[in-house]
């Protein structure tokens, strides 16, 4: 009868190096003797005394030694007789992990701990030097490039997307925002400085979509973040990310289909951050990997939208910190609280950087993955946290998992995620008939009159100034006047001519002020069936 169960090999989650040279000693009381003829072997250490635990695939015995016996008197004895090959101890293996990076600021990266970047970087790519990973798009307001810990991870490959132009070479950031972010995906990690990014193996493409809206915010169009996208994928990014989001606009959807399909490229967009469920695009445009943000307790950001479809996947996204343009410290939210060059910020903008970059390791690790298997892998293996109840999937994407409208498919953790084999591709669908045309709707008049929204504006004189306003009618089509006044002296009139129009666009004209002061201007909206807006009106200050 067994005295006990001989353990060939012992895990643990976590080695660092003190532990891992320890290892080269630890036995585990047994000892393997590989005899010249495996005929007998096992009567002939019965006969010793001593008792056989098991045989490897290689007709190795694992012997027990005698009580009393310590295994390196078992293996000098062995080793004196002329019928064993060797003998050795039955040494104890341990998986080797890697130690905490040596940035000084990783400890306050509470983010990293909470999604097991560690144990995940000890799977892949099991080295703070990788090989260079799948690119990493980050399409925002640009990067410091010169930042510690981000120069040298920079691609060459950048570009500034501006006026349905995009033009080559790193772009700056005057905001910081894209400095941000990028350093939560790929900022340096083990360098001995600042932070560590999550995917800190992985190039990072910059491309700016965002431009000064003549007061010093930032302002971006759809058609530029449409242009964004296209350049990130053609240029190689496997993995593509979108802190910014709006309304729905078909150009920018079309976009994330073309980097999806014809580049294989995953698409990660920030949910939003008006706590809401209505959806903000592109994270709800189809294809797109939409990210909820969660605080240090795995609980849903307050700030966050939720939902279907603007929510696949969760992340942290409350007082993250990542790199800053040490020129604008002081425009971080904690200046002077916080170190030059780094900050920390909130919102689903830093929640999808982690979820880019966890897609950019898993494409490194497996550079056949396709962004369905890429995505599958994601919805597999994230954490299922918060308290409340996970059930029916709405994409009816992946028939093994549940989803929850703040968390998604769960909060992603790296570990799980790379150690998650690539599932297999699905067949494609069979044709299906095209299905029967509805009869045409009855046919009412329309007696509702469109509805516009204008926004006050500032500027310099002698400049030209941008006056917008939304507007949305029933019809889907309108036609609008503005009129731009002094007081009561009307200075300019325009008319937009009947059109398709989008609650969700912004539309304009363009007025120069040559003398300082205050103005307004008014909109009126018309449709088809005769149907006026009254006036809606803004103020105008001129500087």
């Amino acid at each position: 009868m067994a005295r006990r169960l001989a353990l060939l090999v012992v895990f643990t989650a976590l080695a660092c190096a003190a532990p891992a040279a320890a290892a080269t000693s630890a036995t585990s009381g047994t000892i393997l003797v590989k005899f010249a003829s495996p005929t007998g072997s096992s009567a002939k250490i019965e006969s010793l005394g001593d008792q056989v635990d098991g045989t490897t695939l290689g007709g190795v015995k694992v012997v027990d030694p005698q009580p009393g016996e310590s295994a390196a008197d078992a293996v000098a004895r062995y080793e004196a007789r002329s019928d064993v090959v060797y003998a050795e101890p039955n040494r104890v293996v341990h998986l080797l992990g890697l130690s905490d990076p040596d940035d000084p600021y990783y400890t306050d990266q509470w983010a990293l701990p909470a999604i097991s970047a560690l144990a995940g970087w000890s799977l892949f790519p099991g080295t703070f030097t990788p090989p260079a990973g799948a690119p990493i798009g980050i399409v925002d307001t640009g990067v410091d490039a010169t930042h510690p810990d981000l120069a040298g991870r920079i691609a060459a490959s950048g570009a500034t997307c501006l006026g349905s132009n995009c033009a080559a070479g790193t772009p700056t950031d005057p905001w910081g925002h894209g400095t941000h972010v990028s350093g939560i995906a790929g900022a340096a990690a083990n360098n001995g400085g600042g932070v560590a990014g999550l995917a800190f193996g992985s190039p990072i493409i910059p491309v700016r979509v965002f431009q000064d809206d003549g007061s010093g915010h930032p302002i971006a169009f759809d058609s530029d973040v449409a242009d964004g996208i296209a350049w990130a994928a053609a240029h190689g990014a496997k993995a593509i990310n979108l802190s910014l989001g709006g309304g729905y606009s078909v150009t920018e959807c079309n976009a994330v289909e073309l980097a999806v399909k014809s580049y294989n490229a995953v698409v990660v967009a920030a949910a939003g951050n008006s706590g809401v469920a209505t959806p903000s695009y592109p994270a709800a445009c189809p294809g797109a990997v939409g990210v909820a943000a969660t605080d240090d307790s795995d609980q849903p950001a307050s700030f966050s939208n939720y939902g279907n479809p603007n929510v696949f996947l969760s992340a942290p996204g409350v007082f993250v910190l990542s790199t800053w343009p040490a020129a604008i410290d002081d425009e971080c939210p904690y200046f002077p609280d916080e170190p030059s060059g780094y900050c920390h910020l909130d919102g689903t903008s830093m929640a999808a950087p982690h979820v880019t970059a966890l897609a950019a390791l898993i494409m490194s690790e497996h550079p056949e993955a396709s962004v369905w298997q890429v995505k599958q892998v994601l919805a597999q293996s994230s954490d299922k946290v918060g308290s409340f109840a996970y059930g029916a999937d709405p994409y009816g994407f992946c028939a093994t998992c549940t989803w929850e409208p703040h968390y998604g498919y769960g909060r992603i953790n790296v570990q799980r995620a790379l150690s998650t084999a690539l599932p297999t591709a699905p067949p494609p669908p069979s044709p299906v008939a095209p299905p029967a045309a509805p009869p045409p709707p009855a046919v009412l008049p329309d007696t509702k009159a469109p509805v516009v929204h204008v926004y006050a504006a500032s500027g310099r004189h002698r400049a030209s100034l941008r006056l917008r306003y939304r507007v949305r009618d029933d019809s889907g089509k309108t036609s609008e006047r503005v009129f731009v006044y002094r007081k009561a002296k009307l200075l300019k009139s325009f008319t937009r001519a009947l059109r398709t129009t989008d609650d969700a666009v912004f539309y304009w004209v363009t007025y120069r002020f040559v003398v300082r002061g205050s103005y307004r201007y008014c909109v009126r909206g018309s449709d088809a069936a005769g149907n006026h807006s009254p006036l809606a009106c803004a103020a105008i200050h001129v500087r």
